[in-house]
């Protein structure tokens, strides 16, 4: 099995998460979370925002993430469906 079929998107889309996880674990070491909660609360978010943003630079409109496309006909927008 090739490695791009397991691994979803552009490769370049993978780099961040080793970062992440790098970021978190510092934080973790010094306790981030316990004695300063409002700035990690801030920190996860200012994170989350900079990697979506990332993600929407680095992809184009028209390009397919997921691995076979949706049916047609299926709803793809949410769960619940208004009737």
């Amino acid at each position: 099995m090739k490695l791009r079929q397991v691994f979803l998107g552009k490769p370049i889309h993978w780099l961040p998460w080793p970062i992440i996880a790098a970021i978190m674990t510092w934080m973790d070491s010094v306790h981030f979370h316990i004695l300063r909660f409002n700035f990690f609360a801030l920190a996860l978010l200012v994170i989350a925002a900079a990697v979506m943003t990332f993600f929407l630079l680095t992809s184009r409109k028209d390009e397919r993430v997921t691995r076979e496309p949706f049916a047609e006909g299926t709803d793809v927008t949410g769960t619940a469906r208004e009737e």
